[in-house]
């Protein structure tokens, strides 16, 4: 059965998501089964250690395919934009980037309870669920796949793309 998208998943694809290239994508167009939030902050140094192993498992994941199965969408917790996009240009994947300045960067920390510390009290998260960095993987139409998107990464590596997939 189909279930409406989320007010969240309405807004993302309303909204133009960035290329490390500096293209613009349409998250409309993405028609990939899979979304994953990536939450990651450049100064954290758990976050450093866990994108080069998520930049490693997208690319094995999506190889040349410009039809990716998996997408990772980077919501930003750094201090400011120009931190965001010299993390974002130098140290991820070929994956998405939620403009800094996108007023639902701080929506989807609140829906999933994914935040710094030191921002959860600024973003308004009620909850927080989870620190940073956090991958939490959705399905099109918002709801939670998995939580732990960053323990399975590392436990599973690439197989557990089809396993999420068959959950979709």
């Amino acid at each position: 059965h189909q279930t409406s998208r989320s007010l969240e998943m309405e807004l993302l694809a309303s909204t133009p998501l960035l290329r490390s290239d500096g293209s613009n994508v349409a998250a409309s167009s993405l028609g990939t089964a899979l979304i994953a939030f990536y939450f990651s902050a450049h100064w954290c140094p758990p976050c450093q250690q866990f994108t080069p192993t998520l930049k490693d498992f997208y690319e094995e994941v999506n190889g040349e395919d410009e039809k990716r199965k998996f997408e990772v969408v980077f919501v930003s917790s750094d201090d400011d934009e120009a931190q965001c996009l010299d993390y974002f240009k130098n140290h991820h994947g070929d994956w998405l980037l939620l403009p800094y300045s996108s007023p639902l960067r701080n929506e989807l920390k609140r829906k999933y309870g994914v935040c710094a510390g030191k921002e959860k009290e600024a973003v308004g998260v009620v909850e927080r669920r989870e620190g940073i960095p956090g991958l939490v993987v959705v399905r099109p139409d918002g709801s939670e796949l998995e939580f732990n998107g960053r323990e399975a990464v590392e436990k599973s590596g690439p197989p557990i793309v089809k396993k999420w997939i068959a959950k979709v």
